[in-house]
Order: structure tokens, then sequence, then C-alpha cells
């Protein structure tokens, strides 16, 4: 598998809400399979789904990568952090003399095993603070797969409001022309005048030259979701799931208050923010405890000849006198770093806050649009361009009528796609803002 995600299953999250990350990169793990089970022939054989697209996206995306590493990192901290000093074996010898009084003695020889024993359950608080640290480093992991999640799906949308934008676009080329055809049979039978057919046949030009304007957007919408997915083979040919959002995840979230509640339960980069406070709070602690000082005891054995007890033990216990100097600086910063911290968490609180009601906003805003577009907008539009070609062709009405109804009808078409298109843009940017998996 391009991205180890399946080496993180085993790791747990205790967050308040929301998904737990075990599941979150079990998820993530069974997706990452998926695209690259179909990386090899995803391309010009059907069109992929939105979760196709995520698959291949965690698959190969070389940032969630990155940010897998400094997990890792941030596990191997925790091993540091629970180490035991080792022990001290010491073997040296004294009284080294040219000569000795009685040619029988010789220099003392003494063997010595020395241990560092941590006093104020420093261990404890290394390990509790690494505990910590591994928990934030999870939250900003799963942060950068929601904003690159909530950036992938947009590439998605777009792609998706190319595609439909060039059918749309096909299917009234085709309509003009088959009136183009119909107006050239009644000019040839001299019902209507050339000066008329000549504009039906200036809008089918204008249709066209749509077409060739819309194709350049499509290649840039492939590109733009290519560039996502590590720009795999036969890039050219990738086209997406004709399936918009209908935002049914949203049904639970009556208003604004209840989307800043989710959001404040959920959101990855505040529990970051939290977690960070909780280490550095934390972390004046262990600056405290560095106050007391460690202790070392030796034991060990003495061989001396020339002493009146040849054979015989040693012990030693070496504690340093804090007398010019108790950890003031240490503690200071520790306490810094922790109002830094607790800064941070009110910032994000308060960006949370203002995301989620921009993006509720935004999504209530377009959601009505499109519904309106769907209900009223264009059936109407549909009718007028139909009874326009009706009235034209009784010569109830002139050609000016019947060429700005089917303007009129191609720009609702146009403007509704657009709408489908801002409606999904602000499904992503909601899911995003709440912390939605």
């Amino acid at each position: 598998m391009e991205i180890s995600l399946h080496r993180l299953v085993n790791t747990s999250w205790p967050h308040e809400g929301g998904i737990p990350f075990h599941r979150i990169l079990a998820l993530l793990g069974f997706l990452a399979g998926l695209g690259l089970w179909l990386a090899p022939s995803w391309a010009g054989v059907e069109p992929l789904t939105e979760s196709q697209v995520i698959g291949l996206f965690y698959a190969r995306n070389l940032s969630i990568l990155s940010a897998e590493l400094g997990l890792e990192t941030a596990q191997a901290q925790k091993v540091i952090a629970a180490a035991i000093p080792n022990p001290e074996l010491s073997i040296y010898q004294q009284e080294w003399a040219p000569n000795y009084p009685v040619w029988q003695n010789g220099p003392a020889t003494y063997v010595a095993v020395s241990q560092l024993i941590e006093t104020a359950g420093k261990r404890r608080l290394r390990m509790e603070n690494s505990l910590l640290g591994e928990q934030a480093v999870e939250s900003e992991l799963r942060d950068v797969i929601r904003t690159l999640t909530q950036a992938l799906r947009r590439a998605y949308y777009g792609l998706l409001l190319a595609q439909e934008t060039m059918d749309a676009a096909l299917e009234q080329s085709r309509h003009v022309q088959r009136l183009v055809e119909v107006q050239q049979k009644r000019f040839e039978v001299g019902d209507i005048s050339e000066r008329d057919l000549t504009r039906i046949k200036i809008e089918a030009l204008k249709a066209q030259s749509d077409i060739d304007k819309i194709a350049a957007q499509l290649v840039a919408a492939r590109s733009q979701l290519a560039v996502f997915l590590a720009w795999p083979d036969d890039a050219g040919n990738l086209s997406v799931k004709d399936q918009w959002p209908d935002g049914k995840s949203f049904e639970d979230l009556k208003d604004e208050m209840a989307a800043v509640n989710a959001a404040l339960e959920r959101r990855p980069d505040l529990l970051a923010a939290k977690t960070r406070y909780a280490q550095a709070k934390q972390g004046i602690d262990l600056a405290k405890a560095q106050r007391i000082p460690d202790i070392k005891v030796t034991a060990g054995f003495a061989h001396d000849l020339g002493n009146y007890i040849q054979n015989g033990a040693t012990l030693g216990l070496s504690i340093p006198l804090p007398l010019f100097y108790r950890q003031e600086g240490e503690i200071a910063q520790a306490g810094i770093r922790a109002n830094d911290n607790e800064l941070r968490v009110r910032q994000t609180e308060v960006a949370v806050r203002s995301e989620v009601n921009t993006a509720f906003a935004a999504w209530i805003s377009a959601n009505t649009v499109v519904k309106r577009f769907e209900t009223e907008i264009m059936q109407k539009a549909k009718h007028i361009r139909d009874s326009a070609e009706i009235a034209y062709t009784n010569g109830s009405t002139d050609i000016i009528d019947l060429i700005q109804a089917q303007r009129d009808y191609r720009n609702t078409i146009m403007d509704y796609y657009q709408a489908q298109a801002n409606r999904a843009y602000a499904y992503a940017d909601l899911k995003m803002a709440i912390g939605a998996e």
C-alpha cells in the first residue's frame, strides 16, 4: 500500500463526539486499498464516484503521507519518554606504585554499579506528556485529512460542473441545429426570409462556440482533479459520475446553533488545540518536578590487599544540591507556553464559529436557489422556449423573439448547473466547517 494507514488502525483517540480515530483510519485504509485497486484501470471505463475519487486520493496523496510521518514521530517520542535510565558499570584501580612495602600487595580494585533514580514522578509526567502529544498529532492528522478532502471535493464538483455544462451545450447545439434544418425547409418554400434563416444559423454557430469554450474549461477541471490524484496515467479521460450531493447528512442541523455545537464537538483542529493546551499545562508540572533532584545510588565491591579488610562492599549516594538554581526559567517558559496554547484554543473556537456560520448560511442560500430552479424556473424557461418556436412557426411572432427565447433558455440551463455547483461547493465547505467525516 502506498500509504501505510493500516499501521495506524490500532491507535485509539478518545475525543468527545464524532467517530473514534481508529475507525476513521480503518475507513481510510479501506478507501486507500480501493483506490489502489481502481488505479490501474480507472480511466475510460466508468465515471468515478465521489467515494472512489477519495479512495484514490488517500492512496496517492503525498501530503497525507507526510502528515502520517508526524504521527510516527510522536509515537517514537512516547518510547523515549518511557525509557528508564540505564545503569552504569565502573571498574577502576588506585594506589598504583612502582614498589610496594610488601610485594604481595598491589593496586586496589573497585567494581561498582550506579543507577539513577528519578524522583517526583518525572518519568510518569514525561509519559503523560508524550501521550498528550501523540493525541494532538492524531487530531492534526485528522485536520489535514479534513482540509484536503474539502479541496478534493471542490475539484470533483468542478469537473462535474464542466461535464454537465458540456452536456447541456451539446444538447442546446443539437436543438438549434434541428431548428436550422426546419427553418431551412421553410425558407426553401418561401415561408421565411433569408435574413431570418441567417440569424438562426448565426445562433447555431454561437452554440458551437459555447462548446469550444466549455471544452477548454473541461480540460482545466480534469487537470485540477488530476493534481490531487498525483496525476495518474490517462488523466485526460478522467470523468466523474453525474451525482450532485443532496445534503441529507445535514438534516440533523436544524439551525446555525446546532451546526456550531456539532463543530465544537467534532473539529479536529479545535481538539488538537485543546490537547496542546492540556499538554502545555502538564508541562508546568513536569518543569516543577525538575526542581527535585534525582538520586544516584552506587553499590560495588572493593578488593584491596593492602587494607586491613581486603574484600568488602561499597555503597554510595549522590544527590545534587539545588542551592543556586531551581528551574525558575524552565517553569516560567512552561507557563508561557500554556498561556499561549490557551489563547490558541480561544482563537480556534472563534474561527470555528465564524466558519460554521458562514458555511451554514451559504448552504441554506445555495440549496434554496437550486430548489427554486428545479420547481419553478426550469419548467417556465423550457415552456417559453417551446412556445416561442411554435409561435414563430405559426407566424405569430418574429425571429427576434425566437432567438431571445433560445438564448434565455441556454442561459437558464447554465445558471442551473452553476447553482448546482455552488450548492455542492457549499456542501463541501459545510462538511469541512463542522468537521464531518
